[in-house]
């Protein structure tokens, strides 16, 4: 590929035989596509190392050439080597090579950044819905692309806003973070109202309200684990409802195993701590549920959102974190009323 920043600079250097192809601003998506160049198929090797020496030295990258037939539609590719080594009368559709791998114009960031680690390209060509050269996608920008998208990303998941920087104007940043903290302080209330409504448990043993944090951290923890690899793997492509049962499958054994794991420790905890085996199957019974909840919310809200069209990184932390902390406490102190009336506490 021969790219240049813009079709304008490449258009004044251009010899009269090569061809420019740019992707229209509407279809861009606000990606950076470079201008590609191409050749016609039935010019001959001379005429196109000729027209290679007309060009500018001033290129970014020179990886392959673009073979476009008379409707510019795109029918191979042609390697440097392979122009060095043919004679020079030869036409260089009879050098190219056919088997030309390709990005739509429509495609999604991630979609691109699938095809083209699978390719193991340095670049490749963009196509319109009829096969039409239309520019070419550079693996640096498209690296810087995915960054960019990935630091947007992380900024939106805690409330901040993806163009946020140190010369922000203080009241748009403060603006823009008390609105994410009182959506916050909604849910929090949720888990106010739940410790309220088991006032009476806690009366009858108030040493499960030393376990209370306790809970609330570790299944948050274990839920925002879940949702960055699910998030992430959304960005990437790499999770698809093609092979959303396996995933399923493994987020949910990891649950499983780090509830008896962690479950077990806590429960071991509370029972030498408190001298209590009830507190300790409390505990560790509460341990083990809010785990397991905490890896199917980790994985469904994003995925849920996704299927909304909504943007998993901009709204999941809040409700995987409340769910988690509103379904451990739940289990706490139903499993602590549980033993209250069994006699356990």
């Amino acid at each position: 590929m021969i790219a240049f920043r813009t079709a304008a600079e490449l258009d004044l250097l251009r010899p009269t035989i090569v061809r420019v192809h740019e992707v229209p601003a509407e279809f861009a998506q606000g990606l950076h596509y470079a201008p590609a160049m191409s050749f016609p198929q039935y010019v001959t090797v001379e005429q196109t190392v000729e027209a290679l020496r007309e060009m500018t030295s001033d290129t970014d990258s020179i990886y392959y050439l673009f073979v476009t037939n008379i409707e510019e539609h795109l029918v191979g590719v042609v390697s440097l080597h392979k122009l060095l080594v043919a004679a020079p009368e030869t036409k260089l559709y009879e050098i190219m090579d056919r088997r030309v791998i390709t990005l739509s114009h429509d495609a999604t960031l991630q979609e691109q950044a699938h095809i083209l680690s699978q390719s193991g390209l340095l670049a490749l060509p963009v196509v319109d819905e009829k096969g039409r050269l239309v520019g070419a996608m550079d693996a640096c920008d498209l690296i810087t692309a995915i960054q960019n998208d990935a630091t947007a990303q992380m900024y939106q998941m805690a409330g901040v806003a993806k163009d946020e920087t140190v010369e922000r104007p203080l009241v748009r940043a403060i603006g823009q973070r008390f609105a994410w903290l009182s959506l916050n302080l909604l849910f929090a209330l949720l888990v106010v109202w739940l410790v309220s409504a088991f006032s009476s448990v806690i009366a009858g043993a108030t040493v499960l309200a030393a376990f209370l944090p306790l809970i609330i951290i570790q299944g948050s923890k274990a839920a925002t684990q879940t949702l960055s690899f699910i998030v992430r793997s959304l960005t990437l492509g790499e999770v698809r409802l093609t092979n959303l049962r396996p995933v399923l499958r493994r987020e949910l054994l990891i649950g499983v195993t780090n509830g008896l794991g962690i479950g077990l420790l806590a429960g071991l905890i509370g029972w030498m701590w408190q001298g209590s085996a009830g507190v300790g199957l409390v505990v560790g019974g509460a341990m083990l549920g809010d785990l397991l909840l905490a890896a199917l919310v980790g994985l469904c809200i994003p995925l849920l959102l996704k299927a909304l069209r909504i943007n998993p990184a901009r709204v999941s932390t809040s409700f995987v974190t409340t769910l988690t902390s509103v379904g451990g406490l739940a289990l706490l102190l139903g499993l602590g009323t549980l033993a209250l009336n069994l006699g356990l506490l």
